[in-house]
């Protein structure tokens, strides 16, 4: 179950996804505490619980962020092109959710399987226009945050589910879901489509579940319980 997360936590992390979204990088601790008019000492705390509702990921052994979803902070395997800016995302969904989030055009560069082919997909007028491409997903959805850089790396597309059969075989790798690209984004589009435009708060499981309901993905896999 999503943890209970305060009203300052949540500003924290508002701040924080606003501000990568307009520098295309974290911001520091005493420069989140100057705009919500707090001490840097507040906000590492703001930061520390944050983490542990699993809201965002802190780097190991220190109080920095390295995943404020969608974005990524660390050369990532997915990069958003918009204009001349770019952002780093964990997986393909993610960077969905950063050309849902800015409502911008994007080029989206990454790779078939994390492997050689590069893979590019183009979000236009908020819809993608590689819609025959398919989206394999590994981990059941309650396993994400056991070790989430791990799950959104294993996130990856392909050109059809047989490619998906031969890389799970080659990588002794879990067949887990296989969704259209165009169904991923939708979902996408609902899960990170206001997180920089409106304050940000945490999904209550009700509210999880028919997110995931109305994008058709249901069964024991997109169960979060």
């Amino acid at each position: 179950m999503p943890a209970t997360v305060t009203n300052f936590q949540a500003q924290v992390r508002g701040a924080l996804t606003q501000q990568i979204a307009a520098k295309g990088h974290a911001p520091s601790k005493e420069e989140l505490a100057a705009g919500l008019r707090c001490s840097s000492e507040d906000v590492e705390t703001a930061l520390l619980a944050l983490h542990s509702s699993h809201s965002l990921l802190l780097h190991p052994y220190k109080v920095e962020p390295w995943v404020v979803h969608p974005f990524a902070l660390y050369p990532a395997s997915c990069w958003v092109q918009i204009g001349d800016r770019g952002y780093w995302a964990t997986c393909l969904y993610c960077a969905f959710g950063v050309a849902a989030a800015l409502k911008a055009d994007v080029d989206i560069f990454t790779r078939f399987g994390g492997e050689r082919e590069e893979c590019v997909v183009r979000v236009r007028d908020q819809d993608i226009l590689e819609k025959d491409l398919v989206f394999h997903l590994s981990t059941p959805i309650r396993q994400w945050w056991d070790n989430v850089i791990h799950s959104c790396a294993s996130f990856q597309p392909f050109h059809n589910e047989d490619e998906v059969d031969s890389w799970c075989r080659r990588h002794a790798s879990p067949k887990g879901a296989v969704v259209p690209l165009s169904q991923m984004w939708r979902f996408a589009s609902a899960w990170y489509g206001d997180y920089v435009s409106q304050p940000w708060r945490k999904r209550s499981a009700e509210e999880i579940k028919e997110v995931l309901s109305s994008n058709g993905l249901e069964g024991p896999f997109w169960s979060i319980e």
